[in-house]
């Protein structure tokens, strides 16, 4: 009996790594899924007059997970636009805006920036995957930011 129970528990925890290890191979994508969003990211830097930037471009322990980033200014506040893993706990697939405060007047309350994601229903990777749409709650982000109002919950 103690040696069914063992068995089974090894074959428990092999079929567990085994899993875990696929998931982190799927997890790092392909070339084409990783080329697609570099491109969609691309797209919207265009949009944005913007700066995209390759994730090969950051040093090693800087670096964006699997894509690119955005890099620009819009309304005197920089901003570094990201594209989240698909499996990231919370917020796969989204886009992550970080927005930086100007110098002269950080904001209050607010440490280094703001870090807002983008809601489901404006934007998701890779089935909302609009460059505009993406681009125009990136402008309204930063807007809301530079004037102090709320940021926009995609509502």
């Amino acid at each position: 009996m103690l040696l069914i129970v063992t068995i089974c528990a090894g074959a428990g925890v092999l079929v567990f790594t085994g899993a875990m290890a696929w998931l982190g191979v799927k997890a790092l994508g392909t070339e084409a899924d990783r080329a697609a969003a570099n491109q969609m990211l691309h797209s919207t830097a265009v949009l944005l007059g913007g700066r995209f930037r390759d994730r090969r471009d950051y040093p090693w322990y800087r670096r964006p997970a699997q894509y690119g980033a955005v890099e620009g200014e819009l309304c005197g506040l920089g901003y570094v636009l990201f594209l989240m893993p698909w499996n990231a706990e919370d917020c796969g697939g989204a886009a992550m805006l970080h927005i930086r405060p100007r110098p002269d007047s950080p904001p209050a309350g607010h440490g280094p920036g703001w870090t807002v994601f983008t809601p489901e229903g404006v934007w998701h990777w890779p089935d909302r995957a609009d460059p505009a749409s993406l681009a125009g709650y990136v402008r309204q982000a930063v807007a809301a930011a530079a004037s102090g109002d709320p940021l926009p919950d995609g509502s």
